[in-house]
């Protein structure tokens, strides 16, 4: 008798987002402020990755979880009053909007998986 063990990779809890999700994705957001992001999400749904504003050149990082159905929630920098939620979609498109209510700046986002 073959038996075939095949394993793979899931966070603590044993979960693991929908492959489409997992990968590079990158795009721009405008409103109060300007500029580009880029996040990497991981087979278990964290989310790393950094926006940068056109007008100044500073750098915040992003991070957060996205879920199985492609909702982001993340931050932006070192405070929970900079949002950067939306979506990720099974098309490859994302889009979704940012608050920093310590400037009170606002705004929204798109982007694609690379």
């Amino acid at each position: 008798m073959t038996c075939i063990n095949i394993s793979c990779s899931k966070d603590e809890d044993g979960e693991e987002i929908s492959a489409h999700l997992v990968g590079n994705w990158s795009g721009t957001y405008d409103g109060d402020d300007e500029g580009v992001w880029s996040v990497t999400v991981s087979r278990s749904g964290n989310v790393t990755g950094t926006a940068t504003s056109l007008f100044s050149s500073d750098s915040a990082d992003i991070t957060g979880t996205v879920s199985d159905s492609g909702t982001l929630s993340a931050t932006i920098g070192n405070s929970e009053n900079r949002e950067f939620i939306g979506q990720l979609e099974e098309d490859n498109e994302a889009m979704g909007t940012w608050v920093d209510t310590v400037r009170d700046y606002d705004g929204t986002w798109v982007g694609s998986k690379n």
